[in-house]
């Protein structure tokens, strides 16, 4: 997966264009939409359907950041979601995970990493501080991780399973995950507890930190 069209909401115009134009740089096909706070947000993604990925900032005047991202995953359920924040304490990292945030960025990255973060989100890849799964490193140590990507090969997941995994990784919820996959939702329980037990993980945000350990990409377009 390779982004077309990127959704930017944060309320300060120069950090918009800092991103928007190492986005440009990355891939200047890729097309950029760009809001101020969460009325913008969502009004875009109205008129947009054929947004891809949002770059999401936690901190904005109106609708917080997270109040935002519960609201987008409850609308727009399958759009993979990228928190791009200055906050890096390991405590909001794994709230946004566990609200459906599809990957974290530390605006406080040097240049040349946040252009690294950049890249691998808009190719649909999970990007995480380092150190987040360990807890060996600081949040704000952020970087790619350096365990080598082990794939989905060895997890021992059914064709199902895959599928509810990258719903997972979307930040979908059980009930719509039900609906993506037409499943019934004591199925995707089931699932859900096959994959949790695969990935040695108890919960979303834990599934999402080994998931981009193994490298697995987020993948999907919303419907």
């Amino acid at each position: 997966m390779s982004c077309g069209k990127l959704l930017l909401c944060d309320d300060h115009p120069p950090i918009r264009a800092a991103v928007a134009y190492i986005a440009k740089e990355l891939n200047n096909a890729t097309d950029i939409v760009e809001a101020g706070n969460g009325a913008e947000a969502l009004a875009l993604l109205e008129r947009h359907p054929d947004i891809e990925l949002v770059l999401l900032d936690l901190h904005m005047p109106g609708m917080n950041g997270f109040d935002l991202l519960s609201e987008l995953k409850l609308r727009f359920p399958s759009l993979p979601v990228v928190v791009l924040s200055s906050d890096e304490s390991r405590a909001t990292v794994i709230d946004a995970l566990e609200r459906g945030a599809a990957g974290y960025i530390c605006k406080s990255s040097p240049t040349d990493l946040l252009a690294k973060f950049l890249e691998h989100a808009l190719k649909g890849n999970i990007v995480l501080p380092t150190g987040l799964s360990s807890g060996a490193q600081p949040a704000n140590d952020a970087g790619l991780g350096s365990a080598a990507p082990q794939g989905v090969a060895g997890l021992g997941l059914s064709p199902r399973q895959i599928d509810v995994l990258a719903c997972l990784l979307r930040g979908m919820s059980n009930k719509q995950i039900c609906r993506e996959l037409d499943l019934a939702e004591g199925t995707v329980k089931n699932h859900a507890i096959a994959i949790f037990r695969a990935l040695n993980v108890s919960s979303r945000a834990q599934a999402v930190i080994e998931a981009s350990r193994r490298g697995l990409p987020v993948g999907g377009r919303r419907s």
